[in-house]
């Protein structure tokens, strides 16, 4: 839909247009930063040559630009989508210009790397507002008692959290887990909680939470890559609640970090152009898009796991890495926004055994609240059907009435094939320590290679630098 597709563009702030070559000679590519008004034109010849192809957009590839171009090297980054972002999306076409992050939203100070960026390109930001109380949902009747179970349960939740910070404390964020001993953390998160003894609505909310956290199911998600949030934030439940959906968020959204990315990195980005094959040469690398080809002396691939397995690599990929992009990872949910009428302004529902396990109000507008809501399987909401959305709001909101709902199904999205890394039970052993590991000319980022916070905007910006700084050493 050419309205649609317009859109799209403006909303993340760069705005292209194409014109398709009458020759096979060039391919004219227009971008325009719309948020300072710079109009750049670029001739981009179908068979160029720069020092790194960056594959991807997101904010692991701007990162990486914006570093390399920093330090003289010549960048072109190509993107399948017809946006920059990556994983998060800011959009304000939807519920009244509200906007809305229909993927990666929240910050926390503790994310050194993303908290430099924004005080650096001097991006506002604003802590989320407190609730007066949060909501307890069991198996979708709401609770009337402060805690999440009765008193007769306090010992269990109690015995509940000291098992997460036991765990978390054992973890060393800064270094591999896969080489500290904690097999046994790397297993589901339903193993983990039955094998910490966990029990009553202490083992049912803490289930629901890191499913919430990881936006996967309890029998797929690993609960090592859950736990290490808690570790983390100094290991602080309260700090790991923040992380997940009380941090701070983008006053115009995500995209405004994207943009001043993009355009402090002053590299050519091609925009709708899905990257076919990488093959290696004795002293080159020439990347296959829809539209031709690229020569570079090194290549970063910053696409997300499940996406690597459809680049065809000459040579192939190491046997991890293909491993791990064929089973992709266990972030397989769906993040819904719901506009309500009859619910708390300040709802903060947290549930089990319900259709979302998170549903929280984000702003009050003229026509309701605005409600996010996050579910662990992509398909357990029908997001399409307000009629749907509404009975699941309604677990956590008895009177609940949805007026709009809007979703972006990142599982079917072929440049995603999933919400935010986290990994599957048993991945972070097996594969951990060969995710960023450069296989001859190709080199890789992407929050799945970050130590400290994959999954996050952080871990890909983490990420982009390290993979910058491996960079400009064998570029020397």
């Amino acid at each position: 839909m050419p309205g649609l597709f317009t859109m799209a563009n403006s909303i993340q702030g760069i705005r292209r247009d194409v014109h398709r070559p009458t020759s096979q000679a060039t391919v004219r590519c227009r971008y325009r930063f719309a948020v300072v008004g710079l109009v750049e034109e670029s001739e981009c010849s179908m068979e160029s040559s720069v020092d790194v192809v960056v594959v991807g957009a997101g904010f692991a590839g701007l990162t990486a630009a914006r570093d390399l171009g920093a330090a003289g090297r010549t960048v072109c980054v190509v993107e399948a989508r017809d946006r920059i972002g990556g994983r998060t999306w800011y959009r304000t076409d939807l519920f009244d210009g509200f906007g809305l992050e229909m993927g990666g939203t929240w910050i926390v100070p503790e994310q050194t790397f993303v908290s430099d960026e924004v005080r650096r390109y001097g991006i506002p930001v604003t802590d989320s507002e407190l609730p007066g109380r949060m909501t307890w949902s069991d198996r979708g009747k709401v609770l009337d008692t402060l805690m999440p179970g009765p008193p007769a349960e306090l010992g269990d939740l109690e015995h509940a959290v000291r098992a997460l910070v036991a765990a978390g404390a054992r973890l060393d964020v800064d270094k591999p887990l896969s080489d500290q001993g904690l097999a046994d953390l790397d297993v589901s998160i339903r193993e983990w909680a039955d094998a910490a003894g966990l029990n009553g609505n202490a083992r049912e909310l803490l289930i629901s939470w890191f499913c919430g956290c990881g936006n996967a199911s309890a029998d797929t998600g690993s609960a090592l890559d859950i736990l290490r949030w808690i570790a983390a934030m100094g290991n602080s439940v309260w700090g790991m609640v923040q992380a997940s959906v009380l941090g701070q968020t983008f006053d115009n959204g995500t995209a405004s970090l994207a943009r001043a990315l993009a355009e402090d990195s002053g590299a050519e980005i091609r925009l709708d152009t899905p990257v076919r094959w990488v093959r290696q040469e004795s002293d080159r690398v020439v990347v296959g898009h829809d539209n031709g080809e690229i020569t570079a002396r090194r290549v970063l691939i910053t696409v997300p796991i499940g996406v690597m397995q459809h680049i065809e690599f000459q040579p192939a990929l190491s046997p991890a890495k293909h491993a791990i992009s064929t089973e992709n990872h266990a972030g397989q949910g769906q993040k819904v926004w719901a506009l309500a009428r009859n619910v708390p302004e300040d709802l903060s529902g947290f549930g089990w055994g319900t259709a979302f396990d998170y549903v929280g109000a984000m702003r009050t507008l003229a026509d309701g609240v605005v409600l996010v809501c996050f579910a662990p399987e992509h398909d357990r909401v029908n997001a399409d059907d307000i009629a749907d959305v509404q009975r699941a709001v309604r677990e956590f909101a008895p009177d609940a009435e949805v007026v709009a709902a809007a979703t972006h199904r990142w599982v079917d999205d072929e440049w995603s094939r999933g919400t935010w890394t986290t990994f599957r039970a048993g991945q972070i052993s097996r594969y951990e320590k060969d995710l960023a590991v450069p296989e001859g000319l190709v080199h890789f980022a992407g929050a799945h290679t970050a130590h400290r916070w994959p999954g996050f905007i952080d871990g890909a910006i983490d990420s982009g630098r390290r993979a910058a700084a491996e960079l400009l050493e064998v570029l020397a």
